[in-house]
């Protein structure tokens, strides 16, 4: 049996986690906050640790430096469906056994748990044994219905407080936004060209087509691109652009089956988090240089201009004749700027709906006069008409 500290500031979160590791044998510690986590630990007799990645005060983070400077044994799995892909990647490099993203089953959760706990050390008989049953994830499988117990975790703590994804699919009934399931929760770019929508996901690894057929999309195809970090595509005639943050780089490659690797090259900023080909250049965004940068489609992709980023975290952007747009990832606000040589903003667009929930605008296009939008942990896309955000000029 092992004895876990959950580390949530959502009261409803820690007890949905805590009824399910409950009845797989565990026994389960709570904190709200990462001073209190921190104290806890600092007791002793913690075998596990599952971490939410945003908290007040002192996030994830930076809870889990301070607990590898004091046990650098101890297994920390970070829970979140509201992490950056900055944030996943820093805490992969800090030393986080697992990442397991919202929305999650009952069985993921308890997978990942007991791999984690087999790879530290043999597990205890209590834990080791089968859990409890859980409740159905599907109808239908012939063996009847688990009577009580939450189905997902995440469909639980949705109905328990209205917040987040909960609140979001709730108002897509009552009216909004067009809305597109997906098969991958961390959405990172969206290329429109011709009946086709390029996306991909920054932790399957993997890049997806799709084809739009009215009102439904469908996937073409799937392509798993092996040790990358994806945050951004760009997409020509005949290649596919991609933004790599781990590596730092900028690959072509060819649009054949497999996406082959024609070549690389350093990206001019720390940290590329966005792409976009404009029909002349291609651009790049850098949420940690908080630039974006003009290239020539040469094989060096030589940097022509670099304009400072209005956001603090720019995610995506997008040119046409009129304007170039930018997205920021944690604001969620788009900014409109004027096409002269300092891309200066003239107005700024929110949207009430995108501050339901801490997920992070992590992909934006225009596509046949609507904007598209992908959140980081929602496996959806969603199709906003711009009347629907509104708008805020800037004087200069």
């Amino acid at each position: 049996m092992a004895n876990i500290l959950v580390v949530d500031d959502e009261a409803d979160m820690r007890m949905a986690l805590g009824s399910v590791l409950t009845r797989s044998g565990h026994t389960i510690e709570q904190a709200s906050d990462g001073q209190s986590a921190l104290v806890r630990i600092d007791k002793g007799n913690v075998d596990l640790v599952l971490l939410d990645i945003r908290l007040p005060g002192m996030d994830g983070v930076q809870i889990l430096r301070r607990i590898r400077e004091r046990r650098e044994d101890l297994p920390v799995i970070m829970v979140t469906g509201y992490g950056s892909v900055e944030s996943a990647v820093e805490v992969m490099k800090l030393g986080a056994s697992q990442y397991l993203s919202k929305p999650f089953s009952n069985k993921e959760l308890v997978d990942t748990v007991m791999s984690v706990l087999e790879a530290k050390g043999p597990v205890p008989a209590a834990a080791s044994e089968a859990p409890a049953p859980l409740a159905q994830e599907q109808a239908g499988s012939g063996e009847g219905e688990e009577a009580e117990g939450p189905k997902i975790v995440w469909e639980w703590v949705a109905g328990l407080a209205a917040v987040g994804a909960g609140v979001l699919a709730m108002a897509y009934f009552l009216g909004g936004p067009d809305v597109y399931q997906v098969p991958y929760q961390h959405p990172v770019s969206i290329v429109s060209k011709g009946d086709r929508l390029w996306t991909a996901d920054w932790f399957s690894q993997m890049v997806y087509e799709h084809r739009l057929k009215g009102s439904a999309i469908e996937t073409v195809r799937s392509v798993h691109i092996p040790n990358s970090h994806i945050t951004g595509l760009a997409l020509t005639d005949d290649a596919l652009f991609v933004a790599d943050s781990w590596r730092k780089v900028i690959q072509r490659r060819r649009l054949d089956g497999g996406l082959t690797l024609v070549d690389s090259v350093k990206s001019p900023g720390p940290n590329p988090t966005g792409l976009y080909w404009d029909g002349r250049y291609l651009w790049s965004v850098d949420s940690e240089a908080q630039r974006f940068y003009q290239h020539d489609l040469d094989r060096s992709l030589t940097v022509i201009s670099s304009f400072r980023s209005p956001g603090k975290t720019p995610a995506a952007v997008y040119k046409d004749d009129l304007y170039f747009w930018s997205a920021d990832a944690d604001t969620r606000i788009l900014y409109q700027h004027r096409l002269d040589n300092q891309l200066r903003v003239v107005a700024k667009y929110t949207l009430p709906a995108l501050d339901m929930g801490r997920e992070a605008l992590s992909a934006f296009t225009w596509r046949d006069g609507s904007l598209w939008i992908g959140r980081d942990g929602i496996p959806r896309l969603y199709r906003y008409k711009l009347d629907e955000f509104k708008r805020h000029p800037v004087v200069e």
